[in-house]
């Protein structure tokens, strides 16, 4: 692993696990190939292909994909690299699941929904995660994460977050330190603004069927989530 893309997205996503347990359930309960949405370097892929899970892990960073296909090898994942609002499936899955919050990031949910709803069988499920408790703006720069690689050590500090104009701002400033010399930039992650009841209406409208919804609390060092699931009529 070297690619930076790779190593910042493992410090500041890699480390999440309060959502493993609903992800595992969902595919325990939905039994098939589970379409991973937004898979990264397959923080929830990997966890359930070594649950003996088949997962296709679809994922738009050329970058990321590549080293989940690494990651992955001998396991039944496999690694797609589309754009969730335009992606097809030679066959149609069980269960696809949007783990954190990917749903915020992407540009045209209603493209999405129906990209969704073609990959998904009849009686399918469609689970994705929405932001939940524990945002809440603030303006102060916090305690890095970091690694340490080589020679190298890479930190992430949120240093703000704010609530402007349908979004959410995450707000982070990287840095990467070689010898006591270190190299900083600011990071900007904007989330669409998406609760429950907004994504069930849109859902509706693209021919899906509210099913259920579960939160996930927050953690000290993560927002909460609420996970809603979709079904396809039979």
């Amino acid at each position: 692993m070297s690619a930076d893309a790779v190593i910042w997205h493992d410090l500041e996503c890699g480390c999440y696990r309060a959502d493993l347990p609903d992800w595992h359930a969902l595919a325990q309960r939905y039994p098939g190939v589970v379409l991973d949405i937004g898979a990264g370097t397959g923080r929830v892929a990997l966890s359930l292909a070594h649950s003996d899970h088949r997962v296709i892990a679809l994922e738009r960073d050329a970058e990321l994909a590549a080293e989940l296909v690494r990651r992955a090898a001998g396991l039944p994942v496999e690694v797609i690299c589309a754009d969730a609002c335009r992606f097809t499936l030679v066959s149609p899955v069980s269960l696809a699941i949007v783990p954190m919050q990917t749903i915020h990031l992407l540009a045209d949910r209603p493209a999405f929904l129906d990209a969704a709803l073609r990959a998904l069988a009849p009686g399918g499920v469609l689970a994705v995660a929405l932001l939940g408790e524990g945002v809440e703006p603030f303006e102060l720069e916090l305690e890095p994460d970091a690694v340490e690689l080589g020679a190298v050590r890479y930190e992430s500090a949120p240093t703000a977050l704010r609530r402007r104009d349908g979004a959410v701002l995450l707000e982070r400033r990287r840095s990467r330190i070689v010898n006591g010399s270190s190299k900083s930039a600011l990071n900007l992650i904007r989330l669409a603004e998406c609760d429950r009841a907004t994504l069930s209406a849109e859902a509706v409208s693209a021919g899906f069927k509210p099913l259920s919804h579960r939160v996930i609390a927050p953690t000290a060092d993560h927002a909460g989530s609420e996970i809603v699931c979709l079904e396809v009529p039979a």
